[in-house]
């Protein structure tokens, strides 16, 4: 079955890539949903049901981030190589064995091959496919196509009270099977509707294909990437800000919890700062394409860093709604920011493998943290000082991308 489609400017609401970063943010909605969003709540049930410590509990998390940003490199390459379209339909199926391995979970060496299948399948199917795609297709609305495409991030927040309800109420098992099968039926789904938009490389150097089938010629806009600043100042700013993000994910529904509250209103919270991220993802992508990126970037990650320095100190529900509002603000602002001020620096065929090239950057943080977040909430009994030197971090990031200079290559 062939599926046509009309192809016309980026300003037409006819233009294919819209229909892609529409579909994009419905698979970036169901992919943070139950990984990041879901990981807080499974491992909350896992520790009730088997009465394991927080700290081997996020090591699930931790171990799965260290794959990733092992693998990153290979899996931008495998993106940049044969495409989103064919990567993104085996992609779904390793993440529903994944979800079909934590139904039957109950040892933590099972908990950590589970995630081992879900990190890899939703890395290969979700976000970075995604925003490559955006970065492909569009070049003058790049940074509100990945602004529109990667809102689902946030639009999954609003489900996360029915999966906390669902966890809690229908047991691990029966949501995680649910869950393997509608990541199996996104497979063909997403072969039908994704279209991969090749671009030429203009660099003089690009190295001619090799007469051997298994070699692998080095881009030479990556080797030139790789020895200029920007880049790495860009991937330390994102695991800045990007360690906050994920060790949320894992403890935030814990931490709500041991306040006093409910799982469910946990789920509420979340929803909150999803729906205030979701606008203001949307309103940094036009901000992005309006204005200087890194000034409005350190802007968003100030109010990300404040947030974690209300949920340190202000314990009631006045103040975790407070730190819901500012949280979504600076979380959802920040993240078309990250992603399309690398397409200022570097050329679009190398976008995929530069950027699981920084992923092994982005998540020497988001290792350490969650592991490290659990062990302190172990021995103090709270999270106030992982919260704090989270909040520290993101000032660092909003510092870095402030003192971005001009691409002089």
């Amino acid at each position: 079955m062939k599926f046509k489609y009309k192809t016309s400017e980026e300003s037409s609401i006819a233009y294919y890539g819209w229909i892609i970063a529409l579909y994009g943010n419905f698979i970036i909605a169901i992919s943070t949903l139950v990984g990041m969003h879901g990981t807080g709540f499974f491992l909350k049930a896992f520790e009730s049901k088997y009465n394991w410590s927080r700290a081997s509990i996020s090591g699930a998390s931790a171990f799965t981030r260290a794959q990733s940003g092992l693998f990153g490199p290979v899996e931008g390459y495998i993106l940049d190589k044969f495409g989103a379209r064919r990567v993104m339909t085996i992609g779904f199926v390793v993440t529903s064995l994944g979800f079909y391995f934590l139904s039957s979970t109950s040892t933590i060496v099972s908990l950590y091959v589970s995630y081992i299948f879900m990190t890899l399948g939703v890395a290969i199917s979700g976000w970075l496919p995604i925003i490559t795609l955006m970065n492909s297709w569009f070049e003058k609305k790049k940074t509100l196509a990945m602004a529109v495409s990667s809102t689902g991030v946030h639009i999954a927040g609003v489900g996360t009270a029915l999966l906390a309800f669902c966890i809690e109420n229908y047991g691990i098992r029966n949501t995680a099977l649910v869950i393997s099968v509608v990541f199996l039926f996104y497979s063909p789904l997403s072969y039908l509707l994704i279209r991969d938009k090749k671009h030429i490389n203009t660099s003089e150097n690009v190295t001619s294909k090799s007469k051997f089938k298994f070699r692998i010629d080095i881009n030479p806009e990556i080797k030139k990437a790789l020895t200029h600043k920007p880049f790495w100042m860009i991937a330390i700013a994102h695991s800045f800000s990007t360690t906050s993000v994920v060790t949320l994910g894992v403890h935030l529904p814990a931490h709500i919890t041991d306040l006093g509250f409910s799982t469910v209103q946990a789920g509420y919270i979340i929803m909150v700062y999803s729906l205030v991220a979701a606008f203001a993802q949307i309103f940094g992508g036009y901000l992005g394409d309006k204005y200087t990126k890194k000034y409005v970037l350190s802007i968003f990650l100030i109010f990300q860093s404040s947030s974690l320095f209300i949920l340190s100190f202000i314990k009631n529900m006045p103040g975790i709604i407070l730190f819901s509002i500012f949280y979504g603000i600076g979380f959802g602002g920040r993240n078309p920011l990250l992603t399309s001020i690398r397409g200022d620096y570097f050329d679009r065929s190398t976008f995929a493998t530069l950027f699981g090239i920084s992923g092994i950057v982005i998540n020497i943080g988001t290792v350490i943290s969650p592991v490290l977040s659990g062990y302190l909430f172990d021995v103090k009994g709270d999270y106030t000082f992982a919260f704090v030197v989270l909040g520290i971090l993101a000032i660092l990031g909003s510092i870095l991308s402030l003192l971005l200079p001009k691409k002089d290559y």
